[in-house]
């Protein structure tokens, strides 16, 4: 999907560096406004399943920060283990279904969407580029994730000491992907449910 026209690095593509899809590539793509998707009947299949997923992603990607910030005010051990927990588990959730997701798009919905409309190219470029960079930020959650004690040894204290090094080591990683994903899915959206809407 490389193009020597599209430099995704650029401060106006990458994910972490826009503020916003630039305006040469939404002159590629279907101008048909967020407000006006509920309206069309198209969104009762495919684009509706697919912001569903996009809405539980974004769920567990702001839930995690937010539990790892209860957990680490937190002072009686026996919630602290229960939190800890909750915090493993949709860590590795959130993980699996976010890579599963991209799996699926970037095999079976953006070949198909280029096909369809070689116009998108550098749209599903800069998608395909957030991917790339999601990938290794996920990979990043993964190990913070597997790294963390969820059930430690040791006295009160030590156990409390060992819970707050691995939250310290997985909260930047958790707020990271939180704020990647609420730029990534949002401008995913505005490229990809008017093609849906389209096709």
């Amino acid at each position: 999907m490389a193009s020597s026209a599209f430099e995704y690095s650029s401060p106006e593509n990458h994910v972490e560096k826009r503020s916003a899809i630039s305006p040469a590539l939404r002159e590629t793509m279907f101008n048909i406004p967020r407000e006006e998707w509920a309206s069309n009947p198209r969104m009762y299949g495919e684009p509706g399943h697919w912001l569903q997923i996009h809405k539980g992603l974004l769920t567990a990607s702001a839930t995690l920060p937010a539990w790892i910030e209860q957990f680490m005010q937190e002072e009686d051990p026996a919630r602290m283990q229960a939190i800890a927990q909750q915090i493993s588990g949709l860590g590795n959730q959130l993980v699996h279904h976010a890579h599963g997701h991209h799996h699926i798009e970037d095999h079976h919905f953006f070949p198909v969407f280029l096909r369809m409309f070689p116009q998108l190219e550098h749209p599903l470029e800069l998608l395909d580029g957030d991917h790339k960079v999601l990938a290794e930020v996920l990979d990043d959650l993964e190990k913070a994730t597997a790294a963390f004690p969820v059930s430690p040894e040791g006295s009160d204290r030590e156990k409390r000491d060992a819970w707050l090094k691995g939250a310290d080591i997985l909260m930047p990683a958790a707020k990271r992907l939180d704020t990647l994903f609420i730029r990534h899915i949002g401008d995913e959206e505005e490229i990809c449910i008017p093609v849906m809407l389209k096709a």
